[in-house]
């Protein structure tokens, strides 16, 4: 039977996308009001148009043990972690049906190679997945390079096994992958992992030229955490290779501080409260300017950036920058983003003073709205 689009209407609801027909908008059509008069023909359309319906809307949280309380947990549709929740957060998944994923404790890559390690591997994650209830399934976090042709055979072999394994209950995988598919040389087989997982999650973070060197090959080096140039390559690259709904953006919340000598010496992360106490403290900030080709803030601290006097100036992210970062999940039509990691949302103090509300209040919408 033939349904006019406009006489279906898509809602988004809490983490589905459900599909129904306007009954009321069809008019004096009497062979179509009797075709509806059949419970089971109506159910069997409703089954077959849920196959038209959008690619559903993912926002992905990891580093939920903190700030849950100020999570808009109707927009949030699965988390990750490698320590269990505590029983408040497991509520709220429960009350908005929020898929659970835990990290599986991949074992050595030796082992990946044996097929008899590689079932028994995925049956104990079968029994990780009853034991704790995880309704998304658990995630690959391997982040080495795998240089022969074996080993990424074997990688890919034991995503399709654990996969197929969780699948009896109604789980599965996700594979956390590089910025780029080429970053520190990884290179994995991600048309296979793709195949056999839920989705890849790419970790867009960590791009700076002092982790991923790679960028040298593509001309967008950046003291930045995630280049904008840098994330459009990425996906770029990997929509070749993976269906874009099978492909999910994680962005930092978090910076990175640098002592400038030569060139910029990396000295680590900085929590985005940490940053935002620097900017608002008197003597410590020298200027604050947006470096417009990366889409990253830079700030210069006076040398005091750290309490430890280590490093002097500050890249970081926030609301502002992250939304044309977001923008590109929905540019390339990706299944949904994600965080690394919402604890780094600044929270009140032990007193309950709440001085970064806004900031956290825009970091949180802006993750909301990425697909609007």
């Amino acid at each position: 039977m033939y349904i006019h689009k406009d006489d279906v209407q898509l809602f988004k609801g809490n983490n589905n996308n459900l599909a129904y027909i306007n009954i009321m908008s069809i008019n004096n059509n009497n062979n179509i009001v009797r075709f509806f008069k059949s419970t089971i023909v109506v159910a069997s359309v409703i089954l077959s148009i849920t196959h038209v319906q959008l690619v559903q809307s993912e926002v992905f949280a990891f580093g939920i043990h903190e700030g849950y309380q100020y999570y808009n947990w109707t927009r949030i549709t699965d988390i990750g972690f490698w320590t269990y929740p505590e029983a408040e957060v497991l509520e709220l998944t429960k009350r908005y049906n929020v898929k659970l994923w835990a990290d599986s404790g991949l074992p050595d890559q030796k082992e990946w190679l044996d097929p008899a390690k590689r079932k028994q591997f995925a049956q104990a994650k079968l029994e990780q997945v009853k034991q704790y209830n995880l309704t998304g399934g658990v995630f690959f976090d391997f982040e080495g390079a795998l240089n022969k042709a074996a080993e990424k055979e074997a990688y890919t072999a034991l995503a399709k096994e654990v996969a197929d394994a969780l699948a009896t209950v109604g789980a599965g995988i996700f594979i956390c992958v590089g910025g780029r598919p080429t970053y520190e040389l990884r290179d994995y087989n991600y048309t296979g992992l793709a195949m056999y997982s839920e989705f890849l999650f790419i970790m867009g973070y960590d791009m700076h030229f002092w982790d991923d060197y790679t960028c040298v090959t593509k001309g967008t080096c950046s003291p930045a955490e995630a280049s904008i140039k840098d994330l459009d390559a990425g996906i770029t690259a990997y929509v070749k290779q993976v269906p874009s709904d099978k492909l999910l953006l994680g962005l930092p919340w978090y910076g990175q501080v640098y002592q400038e000598i030569v060139v910029p010496w990396n000295k680590g992360q900085i929590h985005y409260a940490d940053t935002l106490d620097i900017i608002n403290t008197k003597g410590r900030l020298k200027s604050k300017t947006l470096d417009k080709s990366s889409q990253t803030w830079k700030v210069d601290c006076n040398g005091k950036c750290r309490d430890d006097k280590a490093g002097g100036i500050i890249w970081f992210d926030d609301a502002t920058t992250l939304k044309p970062k977001y923008a590109l999940a929905k540019q390339y039509q990706l299944r949904g983003v994600g965080v690394w990691q919402m604890s780094d949302a600044p929270l009140p103090d032990s007193k309950g003073n709440d001085p970064y509300k806004q900031e956290r209040n825009d970091m949180l919408n802006a993750l909301y709205a990425w697909d609007q």
